[in-house]
């Protein structure tokens, strides 16, 4: 319990130094440049874990938080997302297979991307948006049926993200998202779900969300 208390306190100073550096210096551009906007996103993910030997998107979670970019020409937008991201796996269960398997994993997530604009004439109202993101651990657990305790995987993740974005006016817009972990997040030897030659736990999410560009 100590333990867990002392990493929780780790956890959030980590992200109170993240946050003040990420307002004052975003925030502070926002203030002195017209063409930085802010949007608001939240909505749904479907996720799953590459390695734990059960596929399928079959947990659901949320998403929500906020993102600024810049306007940089015609052609494209760049900014990052400070997001709240519920990840992880749930192996479906039946009368030949009762087996209980979930994972459940939340971050804070900073993509760094950029949005690329005007892909065709017939395409004006849609955008592709390309990010890496580093991935703060805020929560982990597992349960094989007896309750949940705590998993331990890294504390961090860097995933890849790809994007389709549609516009339905200046302000409101829907995102279909997919992200994929591109380093394990866990040591194959730590755990007996691990698959040998996957080599550890790689998270896969596909999202839903919704965005609204402020003025």
């Amino acid at each position: 319990m100590i333990n867990f208390v002392c990493k929780l306190i780790s956890i959030m100073a980590r992200l109170k130094i993240i946050f003040v550096l990420l307002f004052s210096t975003l925030f502070g551009n926002l203030l002195n440049a017209q063409n930085f906007k802010a949007q608001l996103l939240g909505g749904l993910n479907v996720a799953q874990v590459d390695g734990d030997s059960y596929g399928g998107y079959n947990q659901p979670g949320i998403v929500g938080g906020f993102g600024i970019f810049r306007k940089a020409n015609e052609k494209y937008n760049y900014g990052f997302e400070m997001l709240y991201s519920q990840k992880g796996s749930h192996k479906k269960t039946n009368e030949d297979d009762p087996f209980i398997f979930k994972l459940r994993y939340s971050y804070i997530c900073m993509p760094l991307f950029v949005e690329f604009k005007n892909l065709g004439v017939s395409l004006k109202k849609v955008t592709l948006r390309v990010a890496v993101s580093p991935n703060l651990k805020i929560a982990s657990k597992v349960d094989y049926g007896y309750g949940w305790n705590y998993n331990s995987i890294k504390p961090y993740e860097i995933s890849g993200l790809v994007s389709i974005n549609y516009k339905f006016n200046d302000q409101l817009g829907i995102m279909l998202r997919h992200e994929n972990s591109l380093l394990s997040i866990g040591n194959p030897a730590q755990s007996q779900f691990y698959k040998v030659n996957r080599r550890g736990l790689y998270n896969r999410l596909v999202s839903f969300v919704v965005s609204y560009d402020l003025k």
